[in-house]
């Protein structure tokens, strides 16, 4: 996981550090339904991407949401 995401989801999500692993599921690591659009909001507001609810939620592990984000701000 890219240290970003892991900023993200314990300085602004207040995830816990020890649950972000890449084969952590969203529930595993910590993510509620508030989180998951406290996400997506920050992901546009920092790097002008959208990722909606449904696309977090469809990612199911922090590895695979990393990899969507990272596919998203390099325009792919």
């Amino acid at each position: 996981m890219t240290g970003d995401l892991v900023r993200i989801l314990t300085d602004d999500l207040k995830l816990p550090a020890d649950r972000l692993t890449d084969d952590a599921s969203l529930d595993h690591a910590g993510f509620d339904s508030l989180a998951v659009v406290e996400l997506s909001v920050l992901l546009t507001d920092r790097y002008g991407i959208d990722i909606s609810d449904s696309d977090i939620k469809d990612a199911a592990t922090l590895g695979r949401l990393d990899l969507l984000i990272t596919s998203k701000r390099s325009g792919r």
